[in-house]
């Protein structure tokens, strides 16, 4: 029994494990896809620097390696399953924008300037605001988890910052691309105003996945253990947040207090 117990545990790690491993590859992915793109264009295509990342949709080296990674990030967002209906339906919208941002392509010459908006500009646009709102609205629901209530503030304020910079930056890069005319030089700087966008993008999903880690949320869901609060004012102190632990990992789980040690008190932990 004792080993059915461990080989139990050992694979629930097993499954843990590959699940933080995924959101840490899509994050580590788009935040190498800036830098491989202007370096694969330099080196293998022997170009300047394109005025945008979509542009290198047309480089006959870069193409396969900006279509492939923004599908790939778009199906892991579709696939992957938020903490509540509202994050999921957010994360499904801008995993099938990412795939309408690596299909339809933008202008093919970046002369051509940006004059006029573009399906392949939408759904980048859409695409930021929909992670945005992840950011700003439903990336706190976990916060509830972590017992430093400076911290859980902490975080929500970063989330709220990195949710308001991923709706900032794609509005710049459009703005640029009207205001810089055809063949500037500066008309690159469109391309390091999107890379700031992703980059933001990958930071938020970094930091998440480490916090998820730390609190074991995904664990505590698939266990049962968690629940969207229905106490207005918890009985102790939490962090933001709308999950709560119903129950504890062991029975000498130091939390919540020793005096409001039951079912009902974990209930009420928000």
């Amino acid at each position: 029994m004792q080993a059915s117990h461990a080989d139990a545990g050992q694979l629930q790690k097993h499954m843990a494990g590959t699940y933080f491993t995924l959101r840490i590859g899509m994050g580590v992915l788009a935040a190498a896809l800036p830098p491989l793109l202007w370096l694969g264009g330099r080196l293998l295509d022997r170009e300047p620097l394109r005025c945008s990342m979509s542009a290198y949709y047309y480089s006959p080296a870069m193409r396969d390696t900006f279509v492939g990674a923004v599908v790939a990030i778009g199906v892991f967002l579709y696939l992957y399953k938020g903490f509540s209906r509202q994050e999921n339906w957010a994360l499904n919208l801008a995993g099938a924008l990412a795939v309408g941002v690596a299909l339809v392509p933008t202008g093919p010459r970046c002369e051509e300037g940006g004059g006029a908006f573009t399906l392949h500009g939408t759904f980048a646009v859409l695409f930021f605001v929909s992670i945005a709102y992840v950011c700003i609205f439903r990336a706190s629901d976990t916060l509830s988890l972590i017992r430093d209530t400076r911290k859980a503030e902490r975080l929500r304020t970063t989330y709220r910052a990195l949710g308001a910079f991923m709706i900032v930056s794609p509005v710049v890069a459009a703005v640029l691309s009207f205001v810089l005319q055809p063949g500037e030089r500066g008309r690159s700087l469109v391309f390091f105003v999107e890379a700031l966008g992703v980059f933001t993008f990958a930071a938020y999903w970094l930091t998440k996945s480490r916090e998820l880690s730390a609190t074991d949320a995904e664990r505590l869901a698939l266990e049962r253990k968690l629940q969207p609060t229905v106490h207005p004012k918890p009985a102790v102190e939490s962090g933001p947040g709308r999950l709560v632990q119903i129950e504890p990992d062991a029975p000498d789980d130091v939390w919540p207090p020793d005096d409001a040690q039951s079912d009902s008190a974990w209930g009420q932990r928000r």
